[in-house]
Order: C-alpha cells, then sequence, then structure tokens
C-alpha cells in the first residue's frame, strides 16, 4: 500500500501501513457479517411473528365456528402478550373486519388484495397501513367444511425490525470501534516498548559517540534486528577506533623515523664538520706542543717550567679532545678480527696506566670475538676514562662474563654515579655529565657508535661499588667465532 504522501514517523507508518490496512480489511469482513447477522435477525423476528399468529390460528378458528365472541376477543387479546404485535384483525370470506385490535385498520381494498392471495395458503409481506411501514402475516380461516371462511393477519412494524437491526449495528460499529482502539493502543504500547526505546535508546548512543564521546558502546536491546543494529554500529565504532589507533601509530612510527632521519643527517654534518676542525686543529696543536717542548727543555727558570708545563698540559687536553672528535666523525672500521677479550682489555688498561690510571681487571673465562680491534681499544679507554674521572680516589673494576649467546663487559666505579633521568641522554653527542670545561661530551657516543656497529649495545645501571656500570654487550656467534 503506497500512501500519497511521505510519512517519516515509524510508529505513524507501523499505524498507517499496517494497522490500517488490517483494520479496514475487519471492517469489511464485519460489513459482511452485519449483512448475514441482519437478514438472520429479520428472519428470526418475522418467524417469532409467524409462530405467534400460528398458537392463536386454532383458538380463533374454532372461536369463529362456534360463533364465540368471547373466546374470539380473549385469544385476539392473547397475542398481544407473547411477542412485540402491532395489530391483530379477523376478516370473514366477504373482506368485512370481525375483530381488529390495533391502532390503524386495513382498507377493505387490502383486505380484499388478501383475501386473494390467501386462497393460496399463508403469506407474509410487507406493506403500509394507512402510511404506516409494518410487516404482516395472512393466515387462512376455515368454516367446519373446511371452506374458507376469511383469514387473521396479524403485524409488525416495519421500525421495530429496523431498530433491531440500527441497535445491532450501532453496537456492533461500537464494539468494532473500541476494539480498533484497543488494537492501536496495544500497537502504539508494543511498538514504544519494543521498537521506540531500544531505537531511541540507540539514537541516544549515537549522538553521544556524535558529540564526541568516541568511546562510549551502546548496549544491544530490543528485537534481533535491532540488537543486530547495535552491535553492527558498535563493531563499525570499534573498527574506526582500530583504524585510528594504527593510523596514529603509523603517523608516530613516520615522525620518529623522520625524526631519526633528520638526526643522523644532523650527526653526520656534525661529524663531517668535527673531522674538519678536528683536521685543521690539529697542525697547529702540533706545532704548539713541539715549541713548549723545546723551550721546556732549554730552560731552567722553575716558574718559566711550570707555565710550560701548564700549556702542554692544556695542549694534550685539546689534542684529546680533537682526537675525539676525529674519532666521532670518522667513518665506520671494517677490519674486524678474532681477538681475545682479555688481551683486548689489558691494552686499554695500559694505555690509561701511561696517564697515571689505576685500574682493577677482574678476570673471567676466556672468550674470543670477532671485533674491529682499534675500535673496541678506543671504546674501552673512554669507558675506564670516564670511570676513573668519576672517582679519581676511588677504585675501578673491569670485568667480563659470558652466556650461550652473549659476552658482557663490565665496567664499575665507586663514584657519585649517574642520575636516572640522564641514563638515556649521556649517550647523546655533546652531552656530558661533567663539569663545564672537563669534557667534550663525545666519549659515550662514540662507545654507543661502536657497539652499533658490531651489533651490540650498551645500557647504564647502579653499580655495587656505589657509582655507575656500563655494561657492554656483544653478541657471540655459533659459527666458531666464541670459544671459551
Amino acid at each position: 500500500m503506497k500512501l500519497p504522501f511521505s510519512v517519516n514517523n515509524l510508529r505513524l507508518v507501523l499505524l498507517l501501513q499496517v494497522a490500517l490496512p488490517v483494520l479496514m480489511l475487519l471492517a469489511v469482513v464485519l460489513m459482511i457479517s452485519l449483512s448475514v447477522v441482519g437478514e438472520f435477525v429479520e428472519e428470526r423476528m418475522q418467524r417469532d411473528l409467524r409462530l405467534v399468529t400460528r398458537t392463536i390460528h386454532l383458538p380463533v378458528s374454532q372461536a369463529v365456528q362456534r360463533r364465540d365472541l368471547a373466546q374470539l376477543q380473549n385469544s385476539m387479546t392473547s397475542v398481544f402478550s407473547q411477542a412485540e404485535v402491532y395489530g391483530a384483525y379477523l376478516f370473514n370470506a366477504d373482506g368485512e373486519r370481525l375483530v381488529s385490535f390495533g391502532k390503524v385498520n386495513p382498507t377493505r381494498r387490502q383486505a380484499t388484495e388478501a383475501l386473494r392471495k390467501v386462497d393460496n395458503g399463508e403469506f407474509a409481506q410487507y406493506e403500509q397501513i394507512r402510511g404506516r411501514p409494518v410487516y404482516s402475516f395472512f393466515m387462512p380461516i376455515f368454516d367446519q367444511l373446511g371452506q374458507p371462511d376469511g383469514f387473521l393477519q396479524v403485524t409488525r412494524r416495519r421500525s421495530d425490525i429496523d431498530d433491531e437491526l440500527t441497535s445491532l449495528r450501532r453496537k456492533t460499529w461500537g464494539g468494532f470501534i473500541l476494539v480498533s482502539i484497543v488494537i492501536l493502543g496495544i500497537i502504539i504500547f508494543a511498538h514504544q516498548r519494543a521498537i521506540g526505546t531500544p531505537l531511541s535508546h540507540l539514537l541516544s548512543s549515537m549522538r553521544k559517540v556524535s558529540a564526541g564521546n568516541h568511546k562510549h558502546r551502546t548496549t544491544p536491546q530490543g528485537p534481533q534486528e535491532l540488537k543486530q543494529l547495535a552491535s553492527g554500529l558498535n563493531g563499525m565504532l570499534d573498527a574506526i577506533e582500530a583504524a585510528e589507533k594504527r593510523e596514529a601509530s603509523q603517523r608516530h612510527a613516520r615522525e620518529k623515523m623522520a625524526e631519526r632521519l633528520r638526526h643522523s643527517e644532523t650527526m653526520a654534518a656534525l661529524g663531517q664538520l668535527s673531522a674538519g676542525v678536528a683536521h685543521e686543529l690539529g697542525a697547529p696543536l702540533t706545532v704548539v706542543d713541539g715549541r713548549a717542548n723545546r723551550l721546556l727543555r732549554n730552560n731552567t727558570d722553575p716558574e718559566m717550567k711550570r707555565e710550560l708545563t701548564t700549556i702542554r698540559e692544556q695542549v694534550q687536553r685539546m689534542t684529546s679532545i680533537v682526537e675525539q672528535l676525529l674519532s666521532f666523525g670518522r667513518s665506520s672500521r671494517t677490519n674486524k678480527q678474532a681477538l681475545q677479550i682479555s688481551k683486548v682489555i689489558e691494552q686499554a688498561r695500559t694505555v690509561l696506566a701511561e696517564e697515571g690510571r689505576n685500574i682493577t681487571i677482574s678476570a673471567g673465562s676466556e672468550v674470543t670475538l670477532t671485533a674491529d680491534p682499534l675500535s673496541i681499544e678506543q671504546g674501552l679507554v673512554n669507558l675506564m676514562r670516564n670511570a676513573c674521572q668519576a672517582c679519581p680516589e676511588g677504585e675501578v673494576i673491569v670485568s667480563w662474563e659470558v652466556d650461550t649467546d652473549n659476552l658482557y663487559v663490565l665496567i664499575d666505579d665507586a663514584g657519585p654515579g649517574i642520575p636516572a633521568s640522564q641514563s638515556t641522554e649521556v649517550f647523546k653527542p655533546f652531552v656530558s655529565s661533567k663539569q663545564p670545561g672537563e669534557g667534550s661530551g663525545l666519549g659515550l657516543a662514540i662507545v654507543k657508535r661502536i657497539m652499533r656497529e658490531h651489533d651490540g649495545d650498551i645500557t647504564l645501571s647502579q653499580s655495587p661499588l656505589g657509582g655507575a656500570r656500563f655494561k657492554l654487550r656483544f653478541p657471540l656467534h655459533s659459527d666458531g667465532e666464541a670459544q671459551s
């Protein structure tokens, strides 16, 4: 059923496209049923009048034969106590009215026409008696010889039948309207409970999500279709949230990659700059150191010797910084060879011993690894020198340990340690925990680069001695590169 106008409300659509056609169909069925029932009621009322007429027919016939006027009147009068009788009339064979009970009496012409019809037996008809519509039933009266001797006419107002039918229709349609209201009320209530409330809950959830509460999820309720719709909405929101998380993760990864790329480009440029600066400073520093040394040998003035010695110390310090800059800017070495870890550590200790540094070695199991000897020695020297500078009077211990896959070299000192907040920052270039002027901030950055070139890593933690512990991890391969 297509409506000639647009209906947007689901409840109104349900009423107009479901309830209304059903009620119209019921109305058509009711009209047909009323027609059948009306005919039945009309036939029943006609039958009641015929039964009443037949009931008094015999007493009236006997009274006519005996000319008993009193019995005749009693019989005629009794008909009014048995049904809604409007009139009762008795006519002789000539059409003359013998007895009449009623507000109006049939005309002589009507009586004559009835005599002619009654010759064929009893009959009934709708007619008007002096302008008043009635239903009349006619039965012939016979004499003792069985010859027609008149007829008996009993009438009922047509309005009685019409009123009965009207009352029936009124009650029926009234009941239909009441039932229709009840049905509509049940439909509205059922719609509100089964569809309206769950749908309102679903729309409320959608408004919350639209307002920005993307974490909100609706609770499936109502019919299966609405539950599936709510579950579909939740699934869609979960998928959107997952996609947003993936997008955020990818964006974060891209940002980190871009940051690493910028950092790499910066470090490469800085390395080139450092190498250039170190190269340009190296030669002048050598000249300054050589001239100061010559003057120191040829001068006997104690004050002048102290000044020259100070100059040489500062030149050596500057030379050390230049060497670190050169190392930082130097490209990765590929001269890897088999090394015994004990010998590499001993060589690094010898370098620091020449500087007056005291290093204790706690030997572990002998291990051979494949690495660039100069790079490993430089990394160990940087870490040992930092440890000695952190505790000039304290103990510095270098040890190593081995597990199935890795070699660990530990450098412990008894110094003040490094704050946890700087545990990752100290490995960045030009970041130092020392006082300004006491370090270049490149030593740990160089060590981290060396470890990365050897597929290892470096970590910082608290040392059992009270200071800092630097832990170098070298991977040991299963192809015979590492042996105990």
